[in-house]
């Protein structure tokens, strides 16, 4: 038989546990809508920063997205009691190098995410000792050393993008002091620099920091010839694809020294004034849905392929690797290297894997501008 102290501690017991059970639901709550808002804002981490809590009436964390930030505002309005969410306004900054190294935390021994190339403006969000969490053009993330990265204010990026720029063409080469000078930095194709006069057969040149020299005028073109699309568009974009062939394949790598399979058709692409998302998982996004089987009728000459696997009644889809189609069954990417292979059984070249494992087709030029494929003329990290 229960006395009265024993009811009692029971009853107190009843009310502990059916408040626990009512705090852990109204906090399931709460994260299914920062969950909602996640997937409406900030479905892809890797583009947006989305770092919210919500706990004792407390609305913590940090995002860049202001309209993310309202959305949990109004969602979450009777019960927060402090916000104390932060929304980054970013600052700006210019890759000072030929090719910087944007990685997935701030060490030197993280993962390569991606990289960008000199002369591009990057956002900045926050640093972190000697690193920057940067964000690139195409909106990707990562943490960049302070050694590639020259800061900027309002008032010298509004100069840097006034003034005349020209554009490397060469795959790779150099900035000299002056004609018997020392080398002040090496250069690749897609670099960005301030221009000065040309003479003899040279142009004048500046770095973001200021360091100048010169380079040869024929490896140069005009800014605005640059990110200005030319025709005929397809030729230029296989003939930028071939020159790439031979070149080491690098995780993360996203330039003509050394790429990653979705680097390589970003690179091509970019070298002929269109942005691509960076990772073969969101360029499957862009572009025109084109139907395959397994005649590969359907394909055109530099169609981009998807490979990884299909979705299925337990699994999703997940994309692993991108070719771009050079028709007749071949394909060009950045697999050990970049090299052409084919997808017809039978050729010398014939790749067993990557047929098995082809998802999707994806046209990229038709629409362009519309279809998620960004031409550089109309990018506002690119037009002043």
């Amino acid at each position: 038989m229960i006395g009265k102290s024993g009811f009692f501690f029971l009853l107190c017991l009843g009310l502990i546990t059916s408040c626990q059970t009512d705090r852990k639901e109204m906090g399931d709550q709460y994260a299914k809508v920062i969950d909602n808002i996640r997937q409406t804002y900030a479905p892809d981490k890797r583009v947006a920063i989305y770092d919210v809590t919500f706990a004792d009436g407390v609305l913590k964390g940090e995002t860049n997205l202001p309209d993310a930030k309202k959305s949990l505002l109004d969602s979450l309005h009777d019960f927060i009691k402090t916000d104390s969410l932060a929304v980054l306004k970013p600052s700006y900054g210019l890759v000072n190098v030929s090719v910087c190294n944007i990685r997935s935390l701030p060490k030197h021994s993280a993962e390569l995410s991606t990289q960008s190339l000199l002369g591009t403006i990057l956002r900045i969000y926050k640093k972190d000792a000697g690193w920057y969490l940067v964000q690139t053009p195409d909106d990707y993330l990562g943490w960049l050393d302070s050694g590639a990265l020259q800061l900027t204010d309002p008032e010298k990026l509004s100069r840097w993008e006034l003034a005349k720029k020209v554009v490397v063409t060469e795959s790779f080469d150099f900035i000299y002091a002056g004609r018997e000078g020392q080398v002040v930095t090496d250069v690749v194709a897609g670099d960005i620099l301030e221009a000065g006069d040309e003479m003899d057969g040279f142009r004048q040149v500046k770095l973001p920091d200021g360091r100048s020299g010169i380079i040869s005028a024929d490896i140069v073109i005009s800014y605005d010839k640059f990110i200005t699309l030319k025709e005929p568009l397809l030729n230029n974009i296989l003939q930028t694809a071939h020159e790439m062939m031979g070149r080491p394949y690098l995780w993360g790598g996203t330039s003509g020294k050394a790429m990653d399979c979705s680097g390589f058709t970003k690179t091509v692409y970019y070298l002929n004034a269109l942005e691509l998302p960076r990772d073969a998982s969101q360029q499957v996004q862009v572009g025109m849905e084109v139907e395959i089987d397994s005649t590969l009728q359907n394909l055109e000459t530099g169609d981009l392929l998807f490979f990884g696997n299909k979705a299925t009644a337990t699994q999703k889809e997940r994309i692993t690797h991108v070719a771009m189609y050079l028709g007749d069954g071949k394909i060009i990417h950045a697999s050990d290297r970049v090299q052409i292979e084919s997808l017809k059984r039978g050729d010398p070249d014939f790749t067993e894997r990557r047929l098995k494992t082809l998802v999707r087709a994806k046209r990229m030029l038709d629409n362009i501008g519309e279809n998620g494929v960004k031409k550089l003329e109309e990018h506002p990290m690119y037009v002043f």
